[in-house]
């Protein structure tokens, strides 16, 4: 059975008050080791002193915000410098770091594969919550943080390599856990770490005014596309009805996070609190359902222009609906109850959130899970849709159509591209080249990303409501601007659905895309279209 064992310490910088098995005053240990080795040797120091490194640096004396004060002070310094130095790596100072610990030698003697070496350890200065640790600098969030570390003498400077820092940012007057995979001098350090680099206020401006026209479009497009009963009774527009509601949920729901979620825990919902990982949940579930009907659009769009097909079944939409929203539930539940777990340290228990984010309610970026639960499926819809792209553009790119000029039939065709791809959420792919470490490259798509992907809601209102001749004309003839169309022949069957060119038969009007993004009319040729 794995041991532990657990000391009490009130004053790290005196250690004739080490106390064990109970004693001191607190009910929570200062220190606690825990390993799967039957034997282990211990050696506690108050400070650094026999671990030189260029690194580090002393924490200053003084009152807790003085100290603090101090801290970023010097941090602050070290940001302008590396921002000032640009992208000359060989110029970038060195990141300060401060010894915040005591510093445990520790011995275990033959290490088993497998090894794991569990620390706790409560620093000597308390970074506090994040309206204390927390601050922006040249567009910059930039935290300070704990971080687990080794020392090795032959190249005498503190690593992380081969130890996972866990510690709850909820509870700062708490402590940190090492998990080691190896046994030699361990401390706990204090650094500060840039969180998001670029523009963050701007792109937090922008992306806000975006995703507010987004959210206008789409209420317009549900508004003027439901109460017109012929046109949404059609297979293609209830598709097109689900995916708006799902990306106006998904759009309200990331634009209220920035009212509801601060990233110094002062919003009404509470960072990494139950109420944060359901909202996270909440958040995960519909941008995938927002996917998994990008795939459902695009699936229907290649049928409807390569392939030749007949009628369908009336329960479709139910088994769309079923498939979209049952298989996205899996993934944030997963997620959550799989990456969010009890570390347990001779019996200290510390949460790791390996779910959540630390300053923002979503998926925590970096992070197995959002990886794998997130991006993945993110990049799976993104590959299946690029091939759905490809097969209409081929079809788009070989039709011809007599009565347009070459001007006219080419501007044509890039309008159908442009609007497929839009409708698809290939815009997406830019994500995909978001991870590139050249810093001025990740600025220039991340300003990409937010211009394509926040205006979504808005081209989905050209494309379905602007360029759509047949809600146009059924709200021109509410409205008395038009007189009403003949309610037989080709103007019938063009006027019940919402993609139905005047050429196209009632028989395939119900997946018909053609007049949307104006694709080219049906021709003897090319039955398809």
């Amino acid at each position: 059975e794995e041991s532990g064992i657990s000391f009490f310490l009130p004053d790290a910088k005196d250690l004739t008050k080490l106390g064990q098995g109970g004693e001191g005053e607190s009910n929570e240990p200062s220190i606690a080791i825990q390993s799967s080795a039957t034997e282990m040797s211990v050696v506690i120091l108050t400070g650094d002193a026999f671990f030189p490194s260029e690194e580090t640096e002393q924490i200053p004396g003084g009152s807790t915000d003085e100290v603090r004060d101090s801290l970023w002070d010097d941090l602050k310094g070290e940001f302008e410098d590396m921002s000032n130095n640009g992208s000359d790596t060989e110029k970038k100072p060195t990141k300060v770091k401060y010894v915040n610990s005591v510093v445990l030698e520790i011995d275990v003697g033959k290490q088993e594969p497998g090894f794991v070496l569990k620390l706790y350890i409560k620093p000597n200065f308390k970074v506090g919550d994040n309206t204390k640790n927390l601050k922006h600098m040249n567009d910059r969030r930039v935290q300070i943080r704990y971080l687990c570390a080794y020392y090795e003498p032959d190249t005498a400077q503190w690593s992380s390599n081969g130890c996972l820092t866990t510690y709850d940012t909820n509870l700062p007057n708490s402590g940190v856990v090492c998990s080691c995979s190896h046994n030699t001098s361990f401390a706990v350090l204090m650094a500060a770490e840039e969180i998001d680099p670029g523009y963050v206020e701007a792109q937090s401006l922008i992306s806000q005014i975006l995703l507010g026209g987004s959210i206008f479009g789409l209420i317009a497009t549900i508004s003027l596309i439901l109460p017109a009963s012929a046109i949404v009774t059609t297979r293609s527009a209830k598709v097109n009805i689900c995916f708006s509601i799902a990306l106006l949920i998904a759009s309200i729901l990331f634009i209220l996070q920035g009212v509801l979620v601060k990233d110094d825990n002062s919003g009404v919902i509470q960072l990494r609190s139950v109420g944060c990982a359901v909202y996270t949940m909440l958040q995960h579930y519909m941008w995938l359902v927002v996917f998994m009907w990008t795939v459902i659009e695009g699936f229907l769009m290649y049928l409807s222009l390569v392939q030749v097909f007949g009628s369908h079944n009336s329960h479709n939409m139910l088994k769309f609906n079923a498939l979209v929203y049952g298989v996205s539930i899996v993934f944030p539940l997963a997620g959550y109850f799989a990456f969010t777990r009890k570390i347990t340290v001779s019996g200290v228990e510390v949460t790791d959130h390996q779910y959540m984010a630390e300053t923002m309610c979503f998926l925590k970026p970096g992070t197995i899970n959002f990886y794998a639960l997130f991006f993945g499926p993110l990049v799976l819809a993104i590959i299946v849709n690029l091939v759905f792209f490809v097969l209409v553009l081929k079809v788009i790119r070989n039709s011809k159509n007599s009565s347009l000029s070459d001007k006219e039939q080419l501007m044509r065709q890039m309008k159908a591209a442009v609007g497929v791809m839009v409708l698809l959420g290939t815009g997406w792919v830019i994500g995909i080249f978001m991870n590139i470490p050249a810093p001025g490259m990740q600025i220039t798509l991340q300003w990409f990303f937010i211009v394509i992907n926040a205006s979504q809601g808005m081209f989905v209102f050209v494309f379905y409501v602007v360029l759509n001749d047949a809600v146009k004309n059924f709200w021109l003839e509410k409205l008395g601007l038009k007189a009403a169309a003949p309610k037989s022949g080709a103007g019938a069957s063009s006027a019940t659905n919402v993609y139905a060119n005047a050429s196209t038969s009632k028989q395939d009007a119900e997946h018909t895309y053609s007049s949307a993004a104006e694709f080219p009319a049906k021709k003897d040729d090319n039955a398809n279209l």
